[in-house]
């Protein structure tokens, strides 16, 4: 028979776990310690799923763009190329048009594109072919885009 006082595999009183935590800051790990511990689980996200693409974002590279405007490309399949591209508050693109179909969706911030205001969740398709105007940002925005044939001819 067990003896009820020392039964050390009771589980602990829900109580006693609460005052624990309160009682216990909460404590962030030394940088390069946090960098190991997201990259091992980045990399069993990445191993547990070897036909699917991740690009997290800490990863990747922003390049610039035009003056106050980077892109990040997250993939690129032959001519159709999917990105981030990031505006500073005030920036600008040119008109230009599309050699392929493209998709936007405002993710943050705000853009007039074609002289419409799009705020985030917002999203926008420009026909292959058919120009339109310059984007322009009052606060600064981040896009995702997918389609455009050269992410890199406005340059």
């Amino acid at each position: 028979m067990k003896d009820k006082d020392n039964d050390t595999s009771a589980p602990l009183d829900a109580a006693l776990i609460e005052a624990l935590a309160a009682a216990t800051p909460p404590e962030a790990p030394p940088d390069d310690a946090a960098t190991r511990m997201r990259e091992a689980l980045f990399q069993r996200v990445h191993a547990a799923a070897p036909d699917y693409l991740f690009v997290h974002s800490h990863e990747g590279e922003w390049v610039r763009f035009l003056r106050g405007v980077e892109l990040k490309l997250l993939r690129q399949d032959g001519s159709q190329r999917s990105y981030l591209l990031r505006m500073s508050p005030g920036a600008r693109i040119p008109a230009h048009g599309h050699a392929l179909d493209e998709e936007s969706l405002v993710l943050e911030g705000d853009v007039t594109i074609n002289g419409v205001l799009c705020r985030a969740g917002d999203y926008h398709f420009a026909p292959r072919g058919k120009p339109h105007g310059r984007l322009t940002t009052e606060g600064g925005c981040l896009l995702f885009v997918r389609g455009a044939a050269d992410a890199h001819a406005l340059r």
